[in-house]
């Protein structure tokens, strides 16, 4: 069987194509892979702002735990401790939906969740009923240097993120457990 000119020229048209459908579908994985990091470095800087206003809140109810007791202190105490509290929760949800959004479906990459947020409200309630005692002030001062400890993960990827925030709230979970047990007592 001979070819012709005519079968020659239509296998290389042939050929020409499969270069060329491979050489689209390689360009469209490397844009997916941009695009991937791209969405990567949006959420990280999405979350490290987050990270620094809890670190700010967290900082300033720090500070106002060791003012003299009066109204008005008690007062700021109070809103700082519920801003912080507030920007704990923004923070751990923003982390499960940005994490979707990513693409993280892993049970493993989601935050062992609220036990921070239950110490602020232990420490909220504690405050607003006026009868702290010495092991109540430590509870917040150790779970105030605990969520402030977390605020300085480096680098702060999603994945150092999800581990901060996990290590954090099991540090939280342990002092609240410590804490149960003395109140036993």
């Amino acid at each position: 069987m001979r070819l012709g000119a005519k079968d020659a020229l239509y296998l290389l048209i042939i050929f020409l194509l499969i270069v060329q459908l491979w050489s689209v579908s390689h360009e469209n994985e490397r844009l997916r892979e941009e695009q991937r990091g791209i969405k990567e470095t949006l959420v990280t800087s999405q979350l490290i702002h987050e990270i620094f206003e809890l670190r700010r809140h967290a900082k300033l109810t720090n500070a106002l735990m060791d003012t003299p007791p009066g109204t008005e202190s008690k007062l700021a105490l109070l809103i700082e401790l519920n801003n912080t509290k507030y920007s704990l929760s923004r923070l751990e949800r923003d982390v499960d939906h940005l994490g979707a959004w990513l693409g993280y479906e892993n049970d493993s990459l989601s935050p062992s969740g609220g036990d921070c947020v239950e110490l602020l409200e232990v420490v909220y309630y504690t405050v607003q009923s006026e009868n702290m005692t010495h092991e109540d002030v430590l509870l917040a001062s150790n779970g105030l240097d605990t969520i402030i400890n977390f605020t300085r993960v480096y680098p702060p990827t999603y994945g150092n993120i999800i581990q901060g925030l996990s290590d954090m709230n099991k540090e939280c979970r342990r002092l609240l457990q410590e804490a149960n047990r003395t109140q036993k007592k």
